[in-house]
């Protein structure tokens, strides 16, 4: 086994546990989701603030812990890594992902994420929630990588 395919199997280690942890933080969204959409962000308990901020932390790091495993990949196909839509086509072309574009609108939308929008909550509710449902989105990513690692290296799975 090559040194990248050991980077890549830890890093699908590291997404599995990152997808556990963005579920539990998912499932806790609910209540702020609630508050935030009614427009009452003042009205958060800390708690309801820790899980908002856990779950955009959650989500950001699992899409860019994705996106290094997506160049690892790029990397043991010998294929280009500069610029990243070179790995985005790649990606596309083994099956991993549906649609680059797609994948660079998540990143923006996990960008908007870290502006503040306390005098916003019709905005700060649209990108959370726009978050939470695209969680799966990323979860399927996952799986695709996990499959393609299976089967392009058995020897090393």
């Amino acid at each position: 086994m090559t040194e990248n395919l050991r980077i890549i199997h830890k890093k699908l280690g590291y997404l599995a546990r990152m997808q556990t942890d963005l579920q539990h933080s998912i499932g806790k969204m609910a209540s702020p989701l609630r508050k935030i959409q009614l427009g009452d962000i003042a009205g958060m308990t800390p708690d309801e603030r820790e899980t908002v901020s856990a779950f955009t932390t959650r989500f950001a790091t699992y899409q860019e812990q994705i996106g290094k495993t997506m160049r690892s990949i790029a990397i043991e196909e010998e294929s280009a890594t500069t610029p990243f839509g070179a790995i985005l086509a790649l990606m596309e072309k083994l099956g991993i992902l549906d649609s680059g574009e797609k994948w660079k609108e998540l990143r923006e939308l996990r960008n908007l994420v870290s502006h503040e929008y306390e005098d916003d909550p019709d905005e700060l509710f649209q990108v959370l929630n726009k978050l939470v449902e695209n969680a799966p989105y990323l979860t399927a990513i996952h799986e695709r990588i996990q499959d393609f690692v299976t089967q392009a290296y058995p020897a090393a799975s």
